[in-house]
């Protein structure tokens, strides 16, 4: 039953994935049209702005799958129940800080952003501000249901619930910019959206998984090891804000909303890519708790490492190289001529990114193992060096300096000291893992090269050429991947489901 709820979690991820990506498609070229490049880019600013509040969870996402599945494996129910009880009151009180720094926030808006933006511009992102606090704070007790629905590896239930709010938001976006409510209906939307979510997560722990939250006796005592455990997991929050969010204040602070709608929309892959990744390892967070709890050894955790990463490489390989040869065409038909440099943007973000990504089996098992802490630490600092870097540069190249900033960073701190902590730390194979990648990085190379060069003289001006062009190049390498780079535990993932369909077909 696991093992069916684990490969359909990851297939309905995958879904929600692919429905995330597609969705925009269709839905950010009308976004775009009708709040206009400048409404757009405020939009995104008040978004990053109120992200700082997210921070208000101190790392304790992750914990509660964390605890949940080791009160679980020891089979303490009596104990998962009362930590529960404990989670649910810590994320309400925390809401409750959410809304009083929204209003913080949003009653200093003028004095962040005077140089930047517009006074009515400033009047809307207080107002914007004000909803999307209102938002955040609901979603606290909403993410403590989801984060024990994960760690009972429900996740069948878990992405239903989210394929459903891929699906909604945007529909519903949709009539409310025709109703030409703006960025503020977005906003109030998407508020009333959430309640939604809290009965269905809710619901389903109680009556699916019998799940009773303890309110008395509350294990107060745990609150500390909690805070020790998810104070490294709340740095690396913290290091994600500094990354990309501070990026689009800079920019805000610095120049004007139209550089950062560019900006968002070059970033905007880079979450794409990060959904494709942590469909493997988010539900996987659980087994590798269970690993550690039972002593798992290295070879056994490193074996974990590289299949993950291989299955996860292969993927982001396609996505990368394709994006490096069709994105520019594909900004310039969904966002138009005004958003072509977020190409250069996402390019120059989206290689070094792709390094924490074939990894982030790396972060669940230094999580599991409580190790965390150095990782954190050094992000952190490598974080700062960014922000610093991007306040001087940003006057001067905009958002192309934001991204190489970030680039630079990431490559020194995920790319470099990360690999070495994995290797003389965690006792984890680092240079197998990267001969493996190595291997597997031939044929997307050699593609990539090609590819530049076929179509610098082929021009892809229509959506029925690009689409067709991005068809047949995703078809080449998935067979010149599977002749010549898969192994067998990874063809048998493509060619089982492939037989059960051609032989049932037969039938």
């Amino acid at each position: 039953m696991k093992v069916n709820q684990l490969r359909a979690g990851v297939v309905m991820t995958y879904l929600n994935i692919g429905l995330g990506s597609l969705i925009p498609i269709i839905y950010t070229p009308i976004m775009l049209r009708i709040l206009g490049q400048a409404e757009y880019g405020l939009y995104s600013l008040a978004n990053s702005v109120v992200g700082y509040l997210s921070l208000l969870t101190f790392g304790l996402g992750s914990t509660i799958v964390r605890y949940v599945a080791k009160y679980r494996a020891e089979g303490d129910k009596d104990g998962e129940e009362k930590a529960i009880g404990l989670f649910i009151v810590m994320y309400c009180f925390l809401a409750i800080l959410v809304l009083i720094g929204g209003a913080v926030i949003s009653c200093n808006v003028e004095p962040i952003f005077h140089r930047g933006l517009s006074k009515a511009e400033i009047e809307k992102i207080a107002v914007l501000v004000q909803i999307m606090a209102f938002n955040t704070a609901i979603s606290f007790p909403i993410s403590v249901f989801g984060s024990i629905i994960m760690a009972h590896e429900q996740y069948i239930y878990r992405q239903a619930v989210n394929i459903l709010s891929t699906v909604a938001v945007p529909c519903v976006n949709i009539v409310v910019l025709y109703m030409g409510l703006g960025s503020i209906g977005l906003s109030i939307v998407s508020t009333a959206l959430q309640f939604l979510m809290l009965p269905l997560n809710a619901g389903y722990c109680f009556k699916v998984l019998k799940i009773k939250p303890q309110f008395k006796h509350l294990p107060i005592t745990l609150i500390k090891e909690l805070v020790r455990f998810s104070f490294f997991v709340f740095v690396g929050s913290i290091v994600d804000m500094l990354f990309w969010a501070t990026d689009k204040v800079i920019l805000g602070m610095f120049t004007s909303t139209a550089v950062v709608a560019v900006y968002n929309i070059g970033v905007t892959f880079n979450t794409m890519m990060t959904s494709i990744s942590t469909a493997f390892s988010g539900v996987l967070t659980p087994k590798i708790t269970v690993m550690v709890t039972k002593h798992a050894q290295p070879e056994q955790l490193t074996e974990l490492f590289i299949r993950i990463g291989r299955l996860q490489y292969l993927i982001i390989a396609l996505a990368l190289s394709g994006f490096i040869v069709f994105g520019r065409e594909f900004i310039l038909l969904w966002a138009g001529p005004r958003y072509e440099q977020a190409y250069y943007i996402a390019i120059i973000t989206l290689i070094p990114l792709s390094i924490p990504l074939i990894q982030n089996t790396g972060l669940s098992i230094v999580i599991a193992q409580n190790k965390h802490q150095f990782r954190s630490i050094v992000y952190l600092i490598i974080a700062i060096v960014n922000v610093m870097s991007t306040y001087c540069v940003v006057p001067y190249l905009g958002g192309v300096g934001a991204a190489l900033c970030s680039a630079i960073s990431y490559i020194i701190g995920q790319g470099v000291i990360m690999n070495i902590y994995y290797y003389k730390v965690t006792m984890i194979n680092i240079p197998l893992f990267w001969k493996n990648i190595i291997l597997l990085t031939i044929i997307p190379f050699i593609m990539t090269i090609a590819g530049l060069c076929v179509f610098y003289y082929f021009k892809l001006n229509s959506w029925l050429i690009l689409f067709s062009a991005i068809i047949i190049y995703s078809l080449l390498y998935i067979l010149l991947m599977f002749k010549f780079s898969m192994n067998s535990y990874e063809k048998d993932i493509i060619w089982k489901p492939l037989s059960k369909i051609i032989f049932k077909g037969r039938k």
